[in-house]
């Protein structure tokens, strides 16, 4: 008497996308973008004296009542982009106070929109503090820490989830450039090291560069 096999059906799984482990950000093209924006602002004019100039008269020689006193604090903000295998852009408003002349300590809320093409999009809001030596004149050193909070809106129909929390530590360094005795640009590049395990369908989230540019005025 034959008797056939009957195969259990095969469970039905939420759709998940590839992890992304393997790719590789694309610095390369990324850090001479980076190395030309450096050298385009290092090109404007600085608003201190010309050394070959001739120092003005003597009675023109009074100090300035923005010179009289350092900075104490800091307001601006700056506009984030971010490439690779995954694209995002953002705002982060900024506030800070100077520890010391060279040294600023800054706390930034920020908010970012980011997307990876056919699998989700992402609205994501954080805070941070960060410290800003000045290491050489104009060159800037960023270590800090980010706490972002993802809402996850997934492309194939899956459920909505509960916000994802997510621990970084924010290394790299960038360009600062006065444009007049209180008035700064600043260009950052940056790199998220996540602090936690936090992962989303095989995800996990950080490592990638981005850019901030900014602006800020001295107090």
């Amino acid at each position: 008497m034959n008797s056939s096999k009957i195969t259990p059906p095969i469970p039905h799984t939420p759709y998940l996308p590839p992890p992304t482990s393997h790719l590789i950000p694309p610095t390369s093209y990324l850090l001479p973008l980076f190395l030309f924006s450096l050298l385009l602002f290092s090109l404007l004019p600085s608003s201190a004296q010309n050394p070959t100039d001739p120092p003005p008269p003597q009675s023109m020689q009074k100090e300035s009542p923005l010179t009289k006193t350092r900075p104490k604090f800091t307001v601006g903000g700056s506009l984030g982009a971010q490439f690779g295998a995954f694209g995002a852009v953002g705002v982060a408003p900024i506030v800070g106070i100077y520890a010391k002349p060279w040294l600023l300590v800054l706390v930034n809320a920020q908010y970012s929109y980011m997307w990876r093409r056919n699998y989700y999009n992402s609205h994501i809001w954080g805070v941070g503090a960060a410290l800003q030596p000045i290491i050489i004149k104009k060159i800037v050193v960023h270590v800090g820490y980010e706490f972002e909070q993802y809402r996850f809106n997934w492309l194939d129909g899956s459920p909505k989830r509960d916000p994802q929390s997510f621990h970084f530590a924010v290394l790299g360094g960038g360009y600062k450039h006065y444009m007049s005795q209180r008035v700064f640009f600043q260009a950052l590049i940056l790199f998220n090291i996540p602090l936690n395990q936090s992962t989303v369908n095989n995800y996990t989230y950080g490592y990638y560069p981005f850019f901030r540019i900014g602006v800020g005025i001295d107090l």
